[in-house]
């Protein structure tokens, strides 16, 4: 049964938040007040087998080993569970024999046999789909020998609730940390234009939001394409997506 309380508490914990760390350790305590203590959210930058690939990761301690592992060898472009979450919006349940025995080619095959040598044995992956084709799994693994997954079922809903609360903590913290570092030298208000550009407010709209005119609106603009090598706000949109810039 999901505790209403306990997800109130960490949404609350989320929302006082001040930076990413704090973000994580309270999804971090969530997880280790349901027994869970191997997990992994990855935020991908649009497809998982697009050039740019990941936007952020944290996992727990007992799993970076396996992460480094995952990503040096390429593993997302054949991960075939990977896949299908990209595509589907309910959770996976999946157990690493079953995994093994439809895999879909040797490589799949040899990474499911590297997972077994890191000790897994079941998990469900909650797929997270965002805006501008965001896309984000939260990982929650048993090792072999544990049961905090034997109801799996069960906690599915909850599960499902604390990784959207999660995602969309962590995607502010990391816009904000993006205005902070002013990537390609643009200033705080040409973010803060380049931000409400991406969320499709008009000129008009965006000089009463900042309290500024138009003709400010413009030149910040003209600026930002300026900077980003790019001819009109629509296409400075696109490469502060694909860059990574904004985080929407």
């Amino acid at each position: 049964m999901i505790s209403t309380q306990s997800l109130n508490k960490f949404l609350t914990e989320l929302q006082q938040s001040k930076s990413l760390d704090a973000v994580n350790y309270a999804l971090k305590k969530y997880l280790k007040a349901l027994g869970i203590n191997t997990f992994d959210f990855t935020y991908y930058a649009y497809h998982p087998k697009s050039k740019h690939k990941l936007k952020y990761v944290f996992c727990s301690d007992n799993f970076k080993t396996w992460h480094r592992h995952y990503v040096e060898e390429n593993y997302n472009d054949i991960d075939s569970t990977l896949g299908e979450a990209y595509r589907d919006n309910l959770p996976i349940f999946w157990d690493i024999q079953t995994q093994l025995k439809t895999a879909k080619n040797q490589r799949e095959k040899k990474m499911r046999e590297d997972s077994l040598v890191f000790g897994a044995d079941k998990g469900i992956t909650i797929p997270i789909h965002g805006s501008h084709d965001d896309f984000a799994v939260l990982l929650i693994e048993q090792l072999k020998g544990q049961v905090c997954l034997e109801n799996r079922e069960a906690l599915q809903h909850e599960f499902f609730i604390v990784a959207h609360y999660y995602y969309h903590f962590v995607r502010q913290q990391l816009l904000k940390t993006k205005m902070t570092e002013r990537p390609y030298n643009l200033s705080k208000r040409e973010m803060q234009c380049l931000l409400l550009f991406a969320q499709n407010y008009s000129n008009e709209e965006i000089s009463k939001k900042l309290d500024i005119t138009e003709r400010t609106v413009n030149f910040h603009a003209q600026n930002i394409n300026k900077k980003l090598g790019t001819k009109n706000k629509y296409q400075s949109v696109l490469k502060a997506l694909e860059e990574g810039l904004l985080t929407i």
